[in-house]
């Protein structure tokens, strides 16, 4: 073995070497393990250093880690080298030509790697001729144990130390992990292994005296998809070198039996066992025996294996009449099934209002109330056919909604939570029902609701637009638990309305969040506080973010502080070059917009970005921060949102429904031969143009009945 340098002033003389993947020893019995935690984390420096570490721990340095900065090229390599005899020392650069003056072979591959368990001792090392050995050869990976530069790589170096006053070597292994993903890169020293024995050898990880084999790593039990491949791992050390047999048995009684390598199992005598298609055959309880000629060791407590379908049950849906349902299933990855929707346990085929009936969306526009029913998927891959369990749909009876869920309902939405329920929502079960697109959440349990008597906007408040027994969730600050999230709406837009009416219990806290999803710039998007104090308040005003990675971030303040103890119908109008807030109350109407002018939000360019609510959203909170910093102090009720840009006269016909006043539809027919004109209530309005000018019919009353004439004739209905 070549030392790399002699240091004859001290005690230990360093070699550096490397242990091969291809040759592990056999080995004896080894002796015990000088083990030490590191943990020593070497940020890339500005400027070339070296950090040196004691292996042998008798106080001398016998190695030091650095980056490179020998030039550019290397300016960034972590690399790995014995200490020096005197002030020369060699600046070969290893797995490159270099013409530069002073850098001149022999040229090196970068260090190898050795796996954990691997044998560390005289037959699998390899001398390294020169001052420095990389760990990173730029990513080329023509080397085994090659660490590239812009990658996470995490291994086990292989050491000598040569004592060359008594001619003994002992062997050793450093632990190191090399970050070229951080900012700055990184070499971690996490631990270290040294024999006290001289000679025997050492494996790579070993921490202890070893001889019957030692765990490492137990198998864990897994809960997987039905299908699935998956790996039940182990890791043992023992020397000599240990074998493995996995064993299994039925789950919680019975023998072990061996396994074999044959059908789904592979692996069967080695750390990891592979089982290749998960099923009810495979839900057994697994143990690894690991042996060597000085002793065994079982793995306990046995890792279960639980299999479940591979179908998400699609979720069951309370819908308004006219609106779509939506049932939605997914299956385990690697999986491509045949889909077969069926109602009531009848297979369904797309026609007329049926489509996806054979995909795994399955959908039923314009519900009526024949089509409550109990609708399952049934999938066949191959040999295998699953049944999804029944997701029910239910029809709410026309004459349940009331003036303003009828306007609401009217106008389109992707999604409308009512929080009617009145479950406890302390049991962490209570649904909150989306009636218009199935996209149903759960409350959490520290919200309270109809449960405790929470009341939404009713008559008494000047609401009479909402059933009496109208009712609403009730959210605290700084309180875990007190949102409700829903599951990803998909609605990958820049156009939508968010809406939902608020009552303040109080001023609200710096981010607090109405309605709102994401945890971070590129998905946060929804209704919330602003972060800064309206300038004539001192408060927090309502306002929206719409977020996305370039400089136009939006987090927009409207300047409008919604009323304390009052209910407000609030909305955020989102369209891709300007943003609405909307503030209707008793009081009147309050409108700011978000153009990227205003003082206080100036963005140029100016937009709001297609967002893709991809991930789960939250009524009550913002939650980014989930110990309640962000939630909504007060009571939320009537949230809905719409793939659309509501215009002010759509937001000022729903909130006229709260106020009693019902959508005027005007309609006109032939009756024998003359035209019938009728509307519900209002002033008729009529022209021979279709812009004007307007005159009152003040005779008229619905019905209304004109004889035909030989000029066009325009009608409209002006409710005061």
């Amino acid at each position: 073995m070549r030392n790399i340098h002699a240091k004859s002033t001290m005690r230990s003389n360093t070699a550096l070497a490397v242990a091969s993947t291809s040759a592990l020893a056999a080995g004896m019995a080894q002796g015990a393990v000088l083990y030490t935690q590191q943990n020593l984390v070497y940020p890339l420096p500005s400027v070339p250093a070296s950090t040196p570490f004691d292996i042998t721990g008798d106080g001398t340095n016998d190695f030091s880690l650095g980056f490179d900065g020998i030039d550019t090229a290397n300016a960034q390599k972590p690399y790995i080298q014995g200490m020096a005899t005197t002030s020369t020392v060699s600046t070969a650069v290893l797995g490159r030509t270099s013409t530069k003056s002073g850098q001149f072979g022999p040229w090196e591959p970068g260090l190898p790697v050795t796996p954990f368990g691997g044998m560390i001792d005289g037959s699998s090392l390899t001398p390294i001729f020169t001052a420095r050995a990389y760990l990173d050869q730029d990513g080329n990976a023509n080397y085994v144990g090659d660490w590239p530069s812009n990658a996470r790589t995490d291994g086990y170096v292989g050491v000598e130390v040569v004592d060359t006053a008594s001619s003994t070597t002992n062997f050793g292994w450093l632990h190191l992990i090399y970050d070229g993903t951080a900012s700055p890169a990184s070499l971690t020293l996490v631990d270290s292994g040294y024999e006290t024995t001289p000679g025997e050898g050492i494996e790579a990880g070993a921490t202890n005296e070893l001889g019957a084999p030692v765990f490492y790593k137990l198998p864990t039990p897994q809960t997987v998809f039905w299908g699935s491949t998956l790996q039940l791992q182990s890791l043992a050390l023992g020397a000599p070198p240990p074998v493995f047999q996995w064993r299994a048995r039925a789950v919680g009684s019975g023998a072990f039996t061996n396994l074999t390598d044959a059908g789904v199992f592979s692996g069967t005598t080695t750390s990891n066992l592979t089982i290749n298609g998960a099923s009810a055959a495979t839900m057994l309880d697994y143990t690894v025996v690991v042996s060597n000629s000085l002793g065994a060791v079982t793995s306990s407590p046995p890792a279960t294996l639980t299999v479940v379908s591979p179908a998400a049950t699609p979720s069951p849906q309370v819908l308004f009449p006219g609106v779509a349902a939506r049932f939605n299933v997914s299956v385990a990855p690697g999986l491509n099934p045949t889909y077969v929707w069926r109602k009531s346990g009848s297979n369904l085929s797309d026609s007329g209002r049926i489509s996806g009936s054979s995909t795994a969306h399955l959908q039923v526009s314009n519900v009526q109330a024949g089509d409550a029913a109990s609708y399952d998927v049934v999938l066949t891959s191959g040999s295998l056919v699953v049944t999804s369990s029944v997701a029910t749909l239910a029809i709410l009876p026309a004459a349940s909604e009331s003036t303003y869920e009828s306007a609401l309902v009217a106008a389109g939405p992707w999604a409308y939570y009512r929080l009617d329920e009145t479950g406890d929502p302390s049991s962490g079960s209570v649904v909150a029902w989306d009636n218009a697109g199935g996209y149903n959440g759960v409350y959490g349990t520290n919200v309270s609701n109809g449960f405790t008597g929470v009341a939404g906007p009713r008559a008494s408040d000047g609401y009479p637009g909402f059933a009496s027994t109208n009712t609403a969730a009730s959210f605290s600050e700084y309180t875990p638990y007190c949102w409700i999230p829903l599951p990803p709406w998909n609605l990958n837009t820049d156009t939508a309305t968010m809406l939902a009416w608020i009552n303040p219990a109080d001023n609200q806290l710096s981010l607090g969040g109405v309605l709102f999803t994401g945890t971070d710039n590129p998905t946060s998007a929804g209704i919330r506080y602003f972060y800064q104090y309206n300038s004539a308040t001192h408060y927090f005003d309502i306002g929206y973010a719409w977020n996305d990675v370039t400089t136009s971030c939006v987090f927009w303040d409207s300047q409008i502080l919604p009323p304390i103890g009052q209910w407000s119908m609030v909305a955020a109008v989102i369209q891709p070059r300007s943003g609405t807030i909307y503030v209707f109350n008793t009081n009147g109407i309050n409108i700011a917009t978000n153009d990227g002018t205003t003082t206080f939000a100036p963005f140029n360019p100016f937009t709001n970005q297609v967002m893709p609510f991809a991930q789960a959203e939250y009524i009550g909170t913002d939650h980014e921060d989930t110990s309640g910093a962000r939630n909504f102090y007060g009571a939320i009720d009537e949230v809905a949102v719409f793939k659309r840009a509501l215009s002010q006269n759509d937001l000022q016909t729903i909130y006229n429904a709260a106020l009693g006043i019902a959508p005027v539809k005007l309609q006109i027919a032939l009756v024998g031969g003359n035209v019938q004109v009728t509307w519900p209530t209002g002033q008729l309005l009529e022209s021979t143009a279709v812009n004007g000018p307007w005159t009152t019919n003040s005779l008229a009353v619905s019905p209304y009945t004109v004889p035909p004439t030989n000029q066009s004739r325009f009608y409209r209905v002006r409710v005061q």
